[in-house]
């Protein structure tokens, strides 16, 4: 995490943020595709948690633009939070799909950019 505020006049300011997560992988039981295709509905292996998915990586920036009241105790921010600027694609869970008798990957939220507006007093 990384950040920077600038002050613009007597009360505004401008800010930059920055975050970088890098974790290990959640541990997860592995399907069993030979079995599940057997009986046509999922069947885990009995090795519990003993795969891990991916490393899960992310990187958001933030830039942010706040203006204090010069007559009253009220400031307003509005910014930009860009998540996941990389679109990286990491890896939430893993389940047997009967249609295509195959393992099928859910994916976690991609890119997503989100407005704010916000008043304190």
């Amino acid at each position: 995490m990384a950040g920077k505020e600038w002050a613009i006049g007597n009360r505004n300011k401008f800010s930059l943020d920055f975050k970088y997560t890098n974790a290990g992988g959640r541990a997860y039981t592995p399907v069993d595709l030979t079995a599940s295709n057997l009986v046509g509905r999922e069947v885990l292996t009995s090795n519990a948690y003993a795969a891990f998915y991916d490393n899960y990586f992310r990187m958001d920036l933030k830039a942010g633009y706040t203006i204090n009241s010069a007559k009253r105790k009220l400031s307003q921010t509005v910014s930009l939070d860009i998540q996941n600027v990389t679109n990286h694609k990491n890896i939430f869970s893993q389940s047997y799909n009967g249609g295509s008798k195959s393992i099928q990957t859910s994916y976690q939220l991609g890119l997503f950019p989100n407005v704010v507006y916000k008043i304190q007093f």
